[in-house]
């Protein structure tokens, strides 16, 4: 689930020129109460207006308590919001606006809810749905009050509310509601009726392929437990009709043949079985298919058998298969790939003499085949990995030298030269990568092999040396490390000042990679600006009647529109699209996740249409969905070829947003630190999306791990602290940029060692600092952590944007 947005849709304008003034009345707010006993079900008395979910509006909030109750919402400060509104309910009934009280009344049951204080949530929506039924949001209410009751395991009250919500919104979420009371039926052990509603829920879905074919899952599933075998193979038929990634085919398919294998219809299952095994080879479905057959005695083609064991990580079989086909098949009829499976097979399993010999048996009787030079690979890796690192080099050495018209052969000599920099023999190594670059130019690997070559030889003072290496690097290669030639070079004739030529080189460098990192720093160096400077002054604004007047002059003339009005507004098309309607009133009931697939399918659909992607960029931004705002503006921009810093402010801005500001710019004040900075950092780590989690857990806004977030905590001396709030943006950002301040502090002030630090660890970011002297670009280089050196280019990239946009010169 993602983090909670504004669902009162925030007015974002407030921004403007200036940011918020402070000293604005103090809302006095009492303490939350205990939790109420589960509340009795009260049903709605009056039909509910039918009307679309609310649509954001430019205008700021008519109540500051409100707009700052809602504000705590969109931020995760949940104990904030229930406080502030409840502020507002506790106040006496006629000397609070109605709407203002029926708004606090539905924000605190929203609150609650997220709190996960179901009871609360339950009682606000129960008198929120008692007392404001022709609000045009009380069916949501109702559907929110079933999840409450979902919560609180009071599943006939749920079930009683999500058909009261589907009476009174038919149409709309109908699937997203049968489901739900699907689960509840089923735990209340009513497995017929849970079953029902999972099927009505797939009859009545609109959703996107992915979730649908989830829920024909659990269908399905539903039917095999009902005994229904016939109607659970429909199902996994019906998925398999749309589903397009050949994993997820190919698991749905072994599904469906061990349905029919578990049915006794082993005739269709051994065929299904064979057609995952022919279609799907390398995924683990097709391995347990071919294990399938060939426990029903199936013969399975060898060379086949051994493919799909090696995939599958199943060395010992693959070799035993691959064995008998090399056994029983002709010489010359044997597939060479036999060969090299083979012997990685052996590798992989420990034995390497057996592999250097399988691999031999490619050079010696196949060298016209195009694993040829494969083989001579595969020999000096296994050699390395047994850890004879003179012998890999040998062995790429006589590749190279015997047999350089090979594809391989660059590579070959590319590992040779980074094989003599682990030893130590830099000679060796500088060497081997000049005659890398001067005889495979304008390859991949003499690409890399010459920055590698170019930046040895620097650290060595070899500045004559490095100078061909950069020289050879800027004639021949292309792309970044093109760039990397000519900003080394203008480095190298700067040091000799030589003044005419160091500019001509970074003028040069600045040219080609527009946006990348080489560029961006050459184009600094050539202004003579240091890394990471902020501007001298910072406007704020992005979104005032200027900027939007500015942004849609720009689109008019760009875009040749003739539309007269307002351009940041929905159009009636979309307004009304199926998938803009349903997102909505997903959004609304906090399925957000389901949501986003309904406005990710409606961005996608519009790619090629400059207003709609205009319009959606400024609507997501508007109800705090700024990764689907980045989305649709960069597909606009990039679609027109615009760079960002040519496009106008305010279509800028919702392309790198300063989400979160109300947040960022208080922490930064407290710590001095650029928030330019931070916007970059959290844009890089998660595209201001609230909920993000990467492969390491790093969690939240600023992508901070669970072991980090401890040490915070205890830093901070945060109050009940628990690793699920790094999930809220106030905790995240305060306690992302508290570490930020504190890895820049202990580097005194180096943004590179920091941002290093931040990514890859204090202790690391250190011995890269005394590697590199302090020098930017030499610490640079010096990261051995690909991740690490790839995130501070790519904060390097985003802060020179932002600056751009946001800096005034």
């Amino acid at each position: 689930m993602r983090p909670l947005k504004v669902l009162l849709f925030l007015a974002l304008t407030s921004l403007a020129c200036t940011l918020p003034a402070v000293g604005r009345p103090v809302i006095v707010v009492t303490a939350t109460p205990s939790p109420p006993p589960s509340p009795t079900r009260i049903p709605m008395t009056a039909t509910p207006v039918p009307s679309a979910t609310p649509q954001p509006s430019p205008t700021a909030a008519p109540s500051q308590a409100i707009y700052d109750a809602d504000k705590a919402l969109h931020n995760g400060d949940y104990d904030t919001a229930v406080k502030i509104y409840e502020s507002i309910i506790k106040q006496p009934i006629l000397s609070v606006d109605p709407k203002l009280r029926s708004d606090a009344i539905y924000g605190y049951g929203v609150a609650a809810l997220r709190e996960g204080l179901f009871n609360v949530a339950a009682q606000a929506m129960s008198e929120f749905i008692a007392n404001y039924a022709s609000d045009p949001r009380a069916a949501q209410a109702l559907f929110l009050r079933g999840d409450a009751y979902l919560g609180l395991s009071t599943w006939d009250n749920a079930i009683a509310d999500f058909t009261d919500y589907i009476k009174y919104r038919p149409g709309l979420i109908d699937s997203y509601a049968y489901e739900r009371m699907g689960d509840a039926y089923l735990a209340l052990g009513q497995a017929v009726a849970a079953q029902e509603n999972y099927i009505k829920a797939v009859n009545n879905s609109t959703r996107a392929v992915a979730p649908l074919a989830a829920l024909r899952e659990r269908v399905a599933a539903s039917y095999l437990n009902a005994g229904n075998a016939e109607a659970a193979l429909d199902q996994y038929e019906k998925i398999l009709a749309d589903a397009k990634l050949p994993d997820y085919r190919a698991s749905i398919g072994l599904q469906a043949a061990n349905v029919l294998a578990d049915m006794g219809r082993t005739i269709e299952a051994n065929k299904r079985y064979q057609q995952i095994l022919d279609n799907y080879p390398q995924t683990l479905a097709g391995y347990r298919a071919m294990q399938a057959l060939l426990k029903a005695g199936i013969k399975v083609d060898s060379l086949v058998r051994g493919q799909v064991s090696y995939a599958a990580e199943d060395y010992n079989d693959a070799i035993i298969a691959l064995n008998d086909y090399t056994t029983n098949t002709p010489l010359a009829q044997i597939n060479p790939l036999a060969f090299l499976l083979l012997g990685r097979a052996y590798r992989d399993a420990g034995n390497s003499a057996a592999a250097l010999t399988t691999f031999q048996t490619i050079i010696d009787q196949y060298p016209t085949s195009s694993l040829y030079g494969q083989a001579w690979l595969e020999q000096g890796r296994t050699k390395f990995l047994a850890g004879d690192t003179q012998a890999a080099i040998a062995k790429y050495k006589e590749l190279a030298e015997k047999h350089d018209t090979v594809p391989e052969a660059a590579e070959a000599l590319w590992r040779v030269g980074y094989l003599y920099s682990t030893l130590g023999d830099n000679e060796s190594s500088l060497a081997t990568f000049e005659i890398l670059g001067s005889k495979y130019k304008g390859s991949e690997w003499a690409t890399d092999g010459l920055f590698r070559g170019g930046m040895a030889a620097f650290n060595q003072n070899a500045n004559a040396r490095a100078q061909r290496f950069f020289s050879l690097l800027a004639t021949n290669g292309t792309g970044e490390l093109q760039a990397a030639g000519y900003l080394w070079l203008g480095r190298l004739y700067q040091l000799n000042n030589e003044t005419d030529l160091a500019r001509a080189a970074y003028t040069e460098a600045s040219k080609i990679d527009p946006g990348g990192y080489y560029s961006i720093r050459a184009n600094d160096l050539l202004n003579g600006q240091g890394p990471f400077v902020p501007p001298t002054k910072i406007d704020w604004s992005f979104d005032t009647p200027e900027r939007i007047g500015e942004a849609e002059t720009w689109m008019r003339k760009t875009f040749n529109i003739d539309q007269t009005g307002e351009l940041w507004k929905l159009s009636p098309d979309l307004a009304n699209d199926p998938r803009m309607v349903r997102g909505n009133e997903l959004f609304a009931v906090a399925a957000y996740d389901d949501a986003i697939q309904e406005y990710t399918a409606l961005i996608d659909a519009n790619e090629l249409n400059p207003l709609a992607l205009y319009q959606l960029g400024s609507y997501f931004y508007r109800i705090g969905l700024y990764r689907e705002a980045i989305n649709a503006a960069a597909k606009l921009l990039d679609g027109a070829k615009i760079p960002t810093e040519q496009a106008p402010r305010y279509i800028a801005s919702l392309r790198f947003p300063i989400a979160y500001y109300d947040l960022v710019l208080p922490e930064t004040q407290k710590y001095n630190i650029d928030p330019l900075l931070v916007f970059s950092l959290i844009r890089q780590e998660s595209l201001f999306e609230g909920l993000a989690t990467s492969y390491a857990q790093a969690q939240g806004l600023m992508q901070i791990i669970p072991d980090t977030g401890e040490y915070i905590a205890i830093k901070l001396q945060w109050k009940d602290y628990q690793n699920s709030d790094l999930y809220r943006p106030h905790v995240n950002v305060t306690f992302g940029i508290y570490y930020l301040y504190e890895q820049l502090q202990g580097f005194e002030g180096n943004v590179y060692a920091a941002l290093a630090a931040y990514n890859g660890g204090p202790g690391n970011s250190a011995q890269w600092l005394r590697m590199s002297n302090g020098d930017p670009d030499l610490f640079l280089n010096a990261i051995s952590f690909d991740e690490t050196r790839l995130y501070v280019r790519r904060i390097y990239e985003q802060y020179a944007t932002y600056r751009a946009i946001y800096g005034v010169k």
